[in-house]
């Protein structure tokens, strides 16, 4: 117990005393943008092979920062307690694209088709493409020099557009629309870590109510302002 009691105290007081410093890797007027590549969202179908997978675009801007620490000064007042400069923590807000299609395949048992049921084993065979757009929101905190954790929350859809390959067609052999979308919505975690004032690289997870956002996904970032 008191392992863990001290254990406690050494990461508050980590970051009690990391907010004394001002955050620099995100604040009010940051403008981030990010190209990564994603794993593989799910497809629902019984076979699928990868021709290419989620590369996506965020751009993030900085809202609101200084939350924890920062300085104290004086007002033209005279009085003591008007916030100066310094602090962490910053909110976020931006939105994100990704573009990704397979080829998937397999057999249908039955299903509904305007109206009508439909029974037997009915194959199909298509090239899927798959758009997810999203805006997201963030908070932002930099733990260490350099880097930024943030967390956040996502809502968008994802656009689906099934190929059928001849003669495995919609409109003989499957239920699934060819024009479809979905709503998302959900949590992302990530890093960017830079190596100098302009460039760097960065992971994030996150899952979604559409399957639309990738699980996992990392490359760069550019830090524009």
């Amino acid at each position: 117990m008191r392992k863990v009691v001290l254990a406690f105290v050494a990461v508050a007081s980590f970051f009690v005393f990391s907010a004394e410093a001002q955050q620099s890797t995100f604040e009010k007027g940051s403008a981030v943008l990010d190209f990564t590549i994603g794993s593989p969202t799910s497809s629902g179908t019984t076979n699928r092979d990868v021709l290419m997978p989620p590369v996506s675009m965020t751009l993030d801007f900085g809202g609101p920062s200084g939350f924890f620490g920062g300085s104290k000064g004086k007002s033209k007042g005279g009085k003591n307690g008007a916030k100066s400069s310094g602090g962490k923590g910053a909110l976020g807000f931006g939105g994100i694209a990704s573009f990704y299609y397979d080829d998937c395949w397999g057999w249908e048992d039955d299903y509904w088709h305007n109206g009508y049921h439909y029974n037997g084993r009915w194959p199909y065979d298509a090239t899927v493409f798959n758009m997810f757009l999203a805006f997201r929101f963030s908070f932002h905190y930099e733990v260490v020099e350099s880097m930024d954790l943030y967390g956040g929350l996502l809502m968008g859809g994802r656009f689906r557009i099934w190929n059928y390959v001849e003669p495995y067609n919609y409109e003989s052999y499957t239920g699934e629309h060819p024009i479809g979308s979905k709503f998302c919505f959900g949590p992302f975690v990530g890093m960017r870590y830079y190596f100098g004032d302009v460039f760097g690289l960065k992971a994030e997870f996150g899952v979604d109510t559409g399957a639309g956002l990738p699980n996992a996904q990392g490359g760069i970032c550019l830090k524009l302002k």
